[in-house]
């Protein structure tokens, strides 16, 4: 079976050692050079995954982040041993790469650079779901450039904005949230009419199609002053993804949506508190506010939002 692996000291040995038909060099790096180039591109977030058969490397492949235009990852090295190639090793491979990034949530697309003459890769992206993009990058122009967009593997999905905390399908959302928790309410409508006379509250609230609701992400503009200066910071409150529904990219494009809400409205500074999804945030892009609590105890994390952060990648 076909699995990804970590390119460690025990194994990348085996990795180093893959080869390509002789034809097939004017392509691709060698191994070697594909785990340098992880590397050197290590501030782009880049990382070799060994390609794995029955506990053997039969190939490598190289992914990075690219954050200038369009943003994406960029899927820089594929390679499948010679010994292994036509077996369809190599599209399973691209598969299960293309659901990792997926999983990861931080980009909407995938992108490849391919030579133009080389057919049978042309041949093994865009029967994989990737796309020529027509652009013709003037320093690779004997390159196509393909794309692979990852909203095609998320099913359709409704976003509502709520402001009247007495609206059922909020409140639905909110009861599940709660009970996941296994937190107990004696008094619901005190509590929605809480959030109803803060006065500033708003929530997302994403369905599916057929009515299940996805999750929602609840939050509200919060001022901070001093006797000099004054700052208006988004405040996301509460943040839940049904567990059907997770690891589909929900979350990422659940945060992206608010986020594009506050700069839209002027505000450039997001801040939460978690206990148990930090590693979630990290990845996109907040850290912890060092310094600053929380009366909850939990750690507080902040993001500076720029007019590309709230971009909505998925459309």
């Amino acid at each position: 079976m076909v699995k990804l692996v970590h390119v460690t000291e025990q194994n990348w040995l085996g990795a180093v050692s893959l080869s390509v038909h002789e034809n097939q060099n004017k392509f691709l790096a060698t191994p070697i050079e594909i785990l340098a180039r992880g590397y050197v591109y290590r501030s782009y977030n880049a990382r070799v995954y060994g390609i794995s058969n029955d506990g053997h490397i039969i190939g490598v492949a190289l992914v990075k982040n690219m954050d200038e235009e369009p943003s994406c990852c960029d899927l820089q090295q594929f390679m499948i041993d010679q010994r292994f190639q036509n077996k369809g090793y190599g599209t399973e491979a691209l598969r299960l790469i293309l659901s990792v990034l997926s999983k990861e949530g931080k980009y909407g697309k995938a992108k490849v650079c391919v030579k133009k003459d080389n057919a049978a890769a042309l041949w093994m992206y865009k029967k994989a779901g990737f796309e020529d993009t027509g652009h013709v990058d003037e320093s690779v122009p004997d390159c196509c450039n393909l794309m692979y967009n990852f909203s095609k593997d998320i099913p359709p999905y409704s976003d509502i904005m709520i402001s009247n905390f007495s609206n059922p399908l909020f409140q639905t959302a909110f009861k599940q949230y709660f009970s996941e928790l296994g937190y107990m309410i004696r008094d619901w409508d005190g509590l929605f009419k809480e959030m109803d006379d803060d006065g500033e509250n708003i929530a997302f609230v994403r369905t599916s199609m057929d009515g299940k609701i996805i999750g929602f992400i609840q939050f509200r503009p919060v001022k901070f002053s001093s006797w000099f200066f004054e700052e208006t910071c988004g405040f996301i409150r509460e943040f839940w993804i049904a567990e059907e529904f997770r690891n589909k990219s929900h979350g990422t494009m659940l945060i992206s949506l608010v986020e594009k809400y506050f700069i839209e409205n002027g505000i450039y500074t997001s801040i939460l508190t978690t206990d148990t999804a930090a590693c979630f945030y990290k990845k996109h892009g907040y850290v912890k506010a060092l310094g600053c609590k929380a009366k909850n105890q939990d750690e507080v994390f902040i993001k500076r939002l720029t007019c590309s952060s709230g971009r909505e990648k998925y459309i």
